[in-house]
């Protein structure tokens, strides 16, 4: 016998399977018993969401975590993760994003109008606030002119 605790799907969890869930994304939970070693079926790598995104090759026992679950209560406590995008989502290391080269913000081609073709031939890129800010800061005001008009 082993002493185990359990991680849960998406799809096993209060509320499912979100969008921004990648598709080998765990639950950590709460829930311990123990199993015969007979029901192990093979072994996976739980890395946390930061060392999966480092990984040189995902294979096909490594998975990531994020998030905590209660499977008692079916309730996830107090787990607080960043928002990405013009669409405010979670990363999901299944989607490409780019990051504005001023702002340092995130943003899914799509989101910018952009395939995923054209955002991985990118050597640069500026999101459409930093480009505004940067054509207003270019564009010359008759407040600041120092010329003379006769």
């Amino acid at each position: 016998m082993v002493k185990v605790r359990w991680y849960y799907w998406p799809e096993e969890a209060t509320g499912g399977r979100k969008q921004f869930h990648g598709a080998k994304e765990l639950f950590f939970s709460d829930h311990c018993d123990h199993q015969s070693t007979k029901t192990i079926e093979g072994k996976c790598i739980v890395h946390s969401l930061k060392d999966y995104t480092r990984l040189e090759a995902v294979g096909l026992e490594d998975y990531y975590c994020r998030f905590n679950y209660k499977a008692d209560t079916k309730r996830f406590p107090h787990n607080k993760v960043s928002v990405y995008c013009k669409c405010e989502m979670p990363y999901n290391p299944d989607n490409l994003m780019i990051q504005c080269d001023d702002c340092k913000d995130w943003f899914h081609p799509g989101c910018v109008e952009m395939t995923n073709a054209q955002a991985e031939k990118l050597s640069n890129y500026l999101c459409d606030e930093c480009t505004y800010k940067k054509d207003v800061e270019d564009t010359p005001s008759m407040a600041t002119c120092k010329c003379r008009r006769t």
